[in-house]
């Protein structure tokens, strides 16, 4: 009887002992030496071109944020270990750029001294750029969770993704239309009609994209026109 009670002594030691520890390296009361070094390993590099080039049209910035929420479950069920719940969030700003490609269609057509453009299909360029620098990670455990760090490591493998699905969505093309229609106006009067090919008979300039090819020219609003003074 008295062994047994000497066997809990020990457990009851045993387990506050490793409490004990948990809880000082989970506060960071142990500070470890700093020995830091930073490595940029440059990897082969594998070279694309792009044909004919891409004309860079518009784009915006964001802060995107990313979370997830994980909890424990017990072993062949479905049911939830409580306190053992990890919340990750991720915010990152990101610049959404858009292009249309050089070398394909393009058409011009005049009417009166409007020059009519219809410019090749309005892209996204990907994937959109992540400014890691300015990435915020938050981890938020349970008493009982230990995976924040893993759950972190998934969710950024998500982020490139996600991003270039947000880019490709047609409300954020649509975001950026309206400029992207000021810069090809600016790019045909500088290259083209500035260089003297068609003369001074052109005083508007209107620019309909691929996929808008059913657009009456004559709808678009005053805001979608440049205009060449």
């Amino acid at each position: 009887m008295k062994s047994f009670g000497n066997f809990l002594m020990i457990m009851l030691l045993l387990g506050v002992m490793g409490w004990g520890g948990y809880y000082l390296v989970q506060n960071n009361f142990f500070t470890p030496r700093e020995n830091l070094r930073e490595d940029f390993i440059g990897g082969i590099p594998g070279i694309f071109r792009t044909p004919g080039g891409n004309l860079e049209v518009a784009g915006f910035k964001a802060v995107e944020t990313f979370r997830s929420t994980s909890t424990a479950l017990i072993p062949m069920t479905d049911i939830e270990i409580p306190l053992t719940t990890t919340r990750s969030l991720i915010q990152v700003p990101v610049v959404y750029r858009y292009h249309v490609r050089v070398f394909e269609e393009w058409n011009i057509e005049f009417q009166d001294f409007t020059c009519i453009i219809y410019a090749p299909e309005l892209r996204p360029t990907l994937p959109p750029a992540i400014q890691t620098d300015s990435m915020e990670t938050v981890i938020e455990e349970d008493l009982m969770a230990w995976d924040g760090e893993a759950q972190v490591n998934k969710l950024i493998k998500t982020i490139t993704p996600t991003l270039e699905k947000y880019a490709s969505d047609p409300r954020n093309i649509d975001r950026v239309r309206e400029d992207a229609r000021k810069t090809v106006a600016e790019f045909v009067r500088i290259w083209l009609i500035e260089r003297g090919q068609w003369g001074d008979k052109v005083e508007v300039i209107k620019v309909i994209f691929r996929g808008e090819r059913e657009t009456d020219p004559a709808q678009i609003i005053p805001s979608e026109i440049y205009r060449g003074e």
